[in-house]
């Protein structure tokens, strides 16, 4: 069973929460309505031979209880004082029952603890809000504008809502956040959560604790990303036993980029041997903050054996402005060509202007090649879907590009739930497949429990404990490694997250693919790598990870120049002829340690491609 993040007090303001919002119609007006029928009914039954206006009075009497009513005898005036008691009394309690709850919930919420405070009024972070609920986490969720709707559905699933602002100390000392088990910074403002960030590690800095707060800070500059991983890392190694805060930067739109990754390495392989192509050749149709994701997740992790280092084209208004950006962003993709060089390229196509026509799929065909996959993102959910469309129209006039349209979507719409779902004929054909909701990716699973760095922590472990020569890794061990991920530095984590991603794909070269248990297949618990072809996808290893590193702003070492981790230089940035005999055996052992991350990746086994 998952862990639960809570303890008796937040449990107890959680319940209160929800109890004192939640609208029972039906039981609690339905009650005070039978009581008044019961009263006025009864009443007026009794009396109603004295005419309406004596009746009436006599009727709306029985709550002072005199007279007749006060030696009642007969059963229906019996009933009809009563009932004339307990309507009132009743509606009242009703009236005051949500009050008093919330009373409380404030009070319960003054010894909580373990819990999960997450700052934010975004659709993705109320998503994650619900999710944490749904697996009974006791929630605070930190709110400055949030619509009274939306505030009370909240509260009817046990979210304590708490209106303030997340980057005062004060406001997080009411949630509770020194005590929390997790607070996740979500606003939209990048430098807001990093004050977060800062608020929280002063607040938890005041007290002693066992265990840091773990502190996920949202962010969608990549740069941004970049800096605060490595800035974090830095503080943990120089105060590794003395840190109150564990900081995680994450991006939504990475964890979507990763996830597409991690899932469709294997289909676009297969696609691009099926179409006799020599490597995997992507066309972006927009280049956003999420489409940029993806093309980072694909130059540093679908690096095939089987194929040439993977090509990018991105076709968008501006396609100078979008290269002197992704250049100024990635300079280490362009700056060492001894090494290696992104294979990207910008042309020109406005999709507001232009119609998606022959004549543009020659123009890309002619430059760069037939495409394997397209990438639609060009910042807004309708225009996504508008050029899906024509895109797959296009793409199927005469089978000209029968490839997947990655369609970018930030939330779930019903055109994607009917007709974005993916490959559903056996044809060869262009299909739509949607990504990157935030109802999929700001998840309890993905965000607060690192469910896309699983894979990452058995490359972590291989590494650190040189595993290249031992037999495979139990489930055990493998189940043990994810468990430690958490105290492995952020520097590190990114180069295993790139690895990571690559499993699927080192898998595919090996010759296997996942058991499909709809086939009725049994697959191989323990696939294992050709020994024919170990030298050369553990070469191709060595040239992703260099791609990845420069994409993540290393540099190769001068001559006569030491690593150095902290100016981010490294001297094993070198082609693979020049590495030594143990620096071999590294990327023998990434190689190894992608097929254990297949196996904990897809646990149902793998059988042999045809």
């Amino acid at each position: 069973m998952a862990q639960r993040y809570a303890n008796a007090w937040s449990d107890l303001a959680t319940g209160l929460t929800a109890v004192s919002h939640t609208q029972a119609s039906v039981f609690r007006w339905g009650v005070v309505f039978v009581l008044t029928l019961v009263w006025i009914g009864g009443g007026f039954w009794l009396w109603r031979d004295l005419g309406p206006s004596e009746a009436f009075y006599r009727t709306i009497s029985a709550v002072g209880m005199w007279d007749e009513y006060f030696n009642a005898r007969e059963p229906l005036r019996e009933v009809v004082r009563f009932a004339a008691i307990a309507a009132p009394v009743v509606g009242l309690l009703f009236a005051f029952s949500g009050q008093l709850g919330r009373s409380l919930a404030r009070i319960a919420n003054l010894n909580a603890a373990n819990h999960i405070v997450i700052a934010g009024d975004s659709p993705a972070a109320l998503s994650l809000a619900l999710d944490c609920r749904r697996h009974q986490d006791a929630v605070i969720l930190i709110a400055q504008s949030l619509p009274v709707e939306s505030a009370l559905g909240l509260r009817r699933k046990g979210v304590i809502i708490l209106e303030g602002d997340a980057r005062l100390v004060e406001t997080l000392r009411t949630a509770r956040a020194h005590r929390a088990a997790h607070v996740v910074a979500f606003e939209p403002d990048d430098t807001a959560n990093l004050q977060i960030e800062a608020a929280v590690r002063r607040l938890a800095g005041e007290i002693k604790r066992r265990r840091p707060v773990s502190v996920h800070v949202s962010t969608s500059s990549p740069l941004l990303l970049r800096e605060a991983r490595e800035m974090s890392s830095m503080q943990m190694r120089k105060q590794r036993m003395s840190t109150s805060v564990d900081p995680k930067p994450f991006s939504i739109e990475e964890m979507a980029a990763r996830a597409l990754v991690q899932k469709e390495s294997q289909a676009l392989l297969t696609l691009a041997q099926r179409l006799g192509q020599d490597r995997l050749h992507f066309a972006f149709f927009g280049f956003d903050r999420a489409a940029e994701c993806v093309a980072e997740r694909i130059l540093m992790s679908l690096w095939s054996a089987h194929f040439a280092p993977p090509r990018l084209t991105v076709l968008c208004p501006d396609p100078a402005g979008a290269e002197a950006g992704f250049r100024a962003r990635h300079r280490g993709a362009f700056s060492h060509p001894q090494v290696w060089a992104a294979d990207i390229a910008f042309m020109s196509f406005n999709w507001d202007a232009a119609s998606v026509g022959e004549e543009l799929l020659d123009a890309v065909e002619q430059a760069r090649g037939k495409p394997t996959a397209l990438v639609v993102s060009t910042g807004a959910d309708p225009g996504n879907i508008h050029l899906s469309i024509a895109l797959k129209r296009s793409c199927n006039n005469r089978l000209r590009w029968p490839v997947p349209i990655f369609m970018f979507e930030t939330a779930q719409s019903e055109f994607s739930r009917q007709y974005a779902k993916g490959d559903e004929t056996e044809e060869l054909d262009a299909y739509l497949q949607a990504f990157g909701s935030h109802q999929s990716n700001s998840t309890r699973r993905r965000v607060i429990g690192g469910l896309l760095d699983r894979g990452a922590a058995i490359a972590h472990e291989h590494y650190n404990k040189g595993m290249g020569k031992r037999d495979q890794m139990s489930m055990r061990e493998l189940q043990a490694a994810t468990r430690d991920w958490s105290d492995v530095l952020e520097t590190y984590r990114a180069a295993n997250r790139a690895a990571s991603d690559s499993a699927m794909t080192k898998a595919w070269d090996a010759g296997w693919r996942p058991a499909e248990k709809a086939r009725g297949e049994k697959g191989d618990t323990a696939p294992t790598v050709p020994d024919d072809l170990m030298e050369k996808m553990a070469q191709r290893e060595h040239d992703r990870w260099m791609a990845e590193r420069l994409m993540s702003g290393w540099r190769p070492a001068a001559a006569g120049e030491a690593r150095n981790n902290d100016l981010m230089v490294h001297d094993k940035l070198v082609p693979w002829d020049a590495l030594s005999d143990a620096d071999k055996e590294n990327d023998r052992v990434q190689v190894r340690a992608g097929m254990d991350i297949a196996r904990l990746l897809h646990k149902e086994g793998f059988v042999k491609r045809t």
